[in-house]
């Protein structure tokens, strides 16, 4: 039985340039039912659901809308029957949280006309159910990149459409607001009857929200159907190239899907002897601003660090301000046992490398342009480029899976495509200590297994010591030898994964109800989230 739908796709073909993004697809999306589509990076998930909006027409094949082609209907009433949160929205500088979500309200709009009580009331409401309150008047640069992604997300509220498509909705948002994203998706649906869409890459997300899961691989559907029935290690291998466990969530009894890298466990190193970074009475501002509150810790040497904690706690800042990107306002960071903000900019650029979590798209570039700017701090006015040069943009490009897009232009990759082109560029730099602010974010099931593998091996092998910024407890509890738990700008707690992650801590700085198992395979703390018990700003 066909279930009824109001929008599908029917031999859907979609290309860039010469080259075919989704092949042939036909794709009913049932009406008053969450449906999420997976997949690996460039499979075809995003375009797809471009196409689905009409921000980009089929090469061949038809869109179907209410019954009619897609491309029939003015952009205006495509606008208030669809709604799409895009997976890289970027915001006109100085616009506050409330001035975006007001834009929302454009297709209800006549030209020229001020926003009426309807619009208004539109706005509140969108912004009360992304809990982003007290945040309205604020600028949106000055937000953390999870509060950002909830004020595109009550932008898309406020259209009020009966059609959502919502492209990776809980990028950057820790697992509170992930879980409060997740029961919103489910309160508009349940009680709003909207059709939902949504492209997530955590498996585990899509399992807890989805009716109906849509499986890509390579351009095409796989298989699709209810979680609980097309869930199996056996398509996560055949989709992914990743292998993995799957067992009951003892919450609910649905399939829970545990990844499994080359590195079946953390050797959760105890504090090291000597310290890379020493933080010192640290205090930072944005502004008039004050993020970081006094902070006084050690990273340890040779380790892989993890800095966790919800949005805007400030482990991004704290991170940059390791990597000389921010001035403290007073305290010192130190690095093997130097001051980070002394000395010239070069000679720390090849010693550190650092991984921003949302930097700006150069237009135009290659990959291959790219990963190579990581050989500047290398390169002098009479020291060009050199043969260890091209040896380290190689290497890195072999690291991260490029050599086949290393011609192919930044703007045309898929998001996970474009972070993996960051992180070779962070590798080609070759310095003894990485900073990575979320560097799985993007990234599919197996690319994120790939790159935290290699980040292992490099610590092993090669003694580099890594701070990173994760938003999944998982992957810091199975890769990180060190944990800093951060909130309000304070540091909660310090230590190994084992004494660090319990389900009193996760109440306590996250605000959530979860079940924290040991993993059947490592022993390692798993975290099984259930509801968030507290809303915050």
């Amino acid at each position: 039985m066909i279930a009824e739908t109001r929008l599908s796709a029917d031999n859907v073909t979609l290309a860039y340039d010469d080259q075919t993004i989704v092949e042939s697809v036909s794709l009913a999306i049932p009406d008053g039912r969450i449906t999420t589509i997976i997949g690996p990076n460039g499979c075809g998930k995003s375009t797809l659901l471009r196409s689905l909006v009409r921000l980009k027409a089929p090469d061949s094949g038809t869109v179907i809308l209410d019954g009619q082609s897609i491309q029939h209907f003015p952009t205006r009433e495509v606008a208030k029957r669809l709604g799409l949160l895009a997976q890289q929205a970027t915001a006109p500088g100085g616009i506050t949280v409330e001035e975006l979500v007001m834009r929302g309200r454009f297709p209800h709009q006549a030209f020229l006309q001020p926003p009426n009580k309807r619009d208004r009331e539109a706005v509140d409401l969108a912004i009360e159910r992304t809990h982003m309150t007290e945040l309205r008047t604020r600028s949106v640069d000055e937000l953390s990149g999870g509060q950002r992604q909830r004020a595109w997300i009550a932008m898309v509220l406020a259209q009020e459409t009966p059609i959502l498509l919502l492209d990776e909705p809980t990028t950057y948002l820790d697992i509170a607001h992930q879980l409060q994203i997740v029961e919103l998706v489910r309160e508009l649906n349940a009680t709003d009857s909207r059709t939902i869409v949504l492209v997530l890459h955590d498996i585990n997300e899509a399992i807890r929200i989805s009716h109906n899961i849509v499986a890509m691989k390579s351009g095409g559907i796989l298989a699709q159907g209810p979680p609980e029935e097309i869930i199996t290690r056996e398509l996560i291998r055949e989709i992914y190239g990743a292998d993995c466990d799957i067992v009951a969530n003892p919450h609910d009894g649905k399939p829970f899907c545990i990844p499994r890298g080359r590195h079946t466990a953390s050797p959760e190193s105890q504090e090291a002897a000597k310290a890379v970074f020493e933080i010192d009475g640290l205090r930072t501002n944005y502004g008039k601003i004050n993020v970081l509150h006094g902070l006084t810790c050690d990273m340890p040497a040779g380790a892989i660090t993890a800095i966790v904690g919800p949005n805007a706690c400030g482990k991004s800042t704290l991170l940059r301000s390791c990597g000389r990107l921010l001035r403290p306002a007073a305290g010192e960071v130190r690095l093997r046992g130097r001051d980070v903000n002394r000395g010239k900019h070069k000679e720390l650029s090849r010693n550190l490398s650092l991984m921003a979590q949302s930097p700006a798209m150069p237009t135009g570039f290659e990959v291959e342009d790219l990963v190579a700017l990581g050989r500047a701090p290398h390169q002098g006015f009479l020291r060009q480029w050199r043969t260890e040069d091209e040896e380290a943009v190689e290497l890195a490009l072999n690291q991260c899976n490029l050599c086949g897009l290393r011609r192919r232009s930044i703007d045309t990759l898929s998001g996970g495509q474009r972070q993996r082109a960051w992180f070779g560029m962070t590798l080609a730099q070759d310095t003894p200590v990485l900073l990575l602010d979320e560097p799985t974010t993007f990234l599919d099931l197996a690319a994120q297994i790939e790159m935290l593998d290699l980040v292992r091996e490099m610590n092993q092998e090669q003694q580099r010591s890594v701070v990173m910024v994760l938003h999944d407890l998982n992957q810091a509890a199975r890769y990180c030898d060190y944990l800093i738990v951060m909130k309000g700008g304070r540091i909660v707690t310090s230590g190994t994964p084992r004494a660090v992650v319990t389900p009193e801590l996760l109440s306590e700085v996250f605000g959530i109800e979860a079940s924290v198992i040991p993993d059947p395979a490592t022993g390692m703390p798993l975290v099984i989230p259930h509801e968030s018990i507290e809303p915050r700003a």
